[in-house]
């Protein structure tokens, strides 16, 4: 009786492994083929369920609420600071959190924030427009931290409203872009791994957002030379900073 043949089992893609970004091709912006394919599955995956639609709705709504600012401000800064949220809230970042998929690139994101930000993951001092840039580093590069909630970005700066354009508000693609100043002081630029996960909801800010759970550490700290070195408003100093998150 001839032998049995047993067929070898079949090998399974390898995983990638999460962890930081490699940077060794640097950290391009994605091509206009990768959003495309990232924001049609968010789409598509919004047509089979008015749910996950319904949360992006409320998330991308810039109507202000009764403390200025707007439902998904309020839902972030209450996930990121550990207080309760309603059941709209949660039902909305959980949406979201559910559209983010691997971004699968290592690129460039941009984020404008104020400075409790990193006074809540690093320490920051309030009065940390009085330090240098080097003491700025010391105390900054090398923190690490997990993201509790939602953190909106740009793939493109020029359509980030609160990111300086040199010319000025309108000159993003998309008619976005902040003023010169911002009016924020804190410039974050994202280093993504590939396995990083975000959710491409809002194309006319070229928006992704940032996974729930998203791992951060901060690489560079420098005041800034995008625009002006300090805003408009508080008077405080404008940082540029670099934070790998996968």
């Amino acid at each position: 009786m001839p032998a049995i043949q047993i067929a070898p089992a079949a090998q399974a893609a390898p995983q990638q492994q999460s962890g930081p970004p490699t940077g060794v091709n640097g950290f391009g912006h994605l091509t206009p083929q990768q959003v495309s394919a990232l924001e049609n599955a968010a789409q598509q995956q919004m047509m089979r369920d008015p749910k996950l639609a319904a949360g992006v709705t409320d998330y991308i709504n810039p109507v202000m609420q009764g403390n200025g600012k707007a439902l998904s401000q309020n839902a972030n800064w209450a996930a990121a600071t550990g207080q309760p949220l309603t059941k709209r809230q949660q039902q909305m970042l959980d949406a979201v959190d559910k559209l983010a998929k691997p971004i699968g690139a290592e690129t460039t994101l941009y984020r404008a924030d104020h400075p409790d930000f990193l006074e809540r993951h690093c320490g920051l001092p309030k009065n940390y427009s009085s330090m240098s840039d080097s003491q700025l580093r010391n105390l900054l590069v090398g923190k690490t931290w997990k993201s509790t909630s939602l953190e909106s970005t740009a793939y493109d700066s020029r359509n980030n409203p609160f990111w300086p354009q040199p010319s000025g508000r309108g000159t993003g693609t998309h008619g976005q872009g902040g003023i010169n100043s911002g009016n924020r002081e804190i410039l974050i630029r994202y280093h993504t791994a590939k396995t990083a996960r975000a959710a491409f909801i809002q194309p006319s800010q070229s928006e992704a957002v940032l996974a729930v759970g998203t791992n951060h550490k901060i690489t560079q700290v420098r005041t800034t030379r995008t625009g002006p070195t300090r805003t408009y408003l508080s008077g405080k100093k404008v940082l540029e900073v670099v934070i790998e998150v996968w």
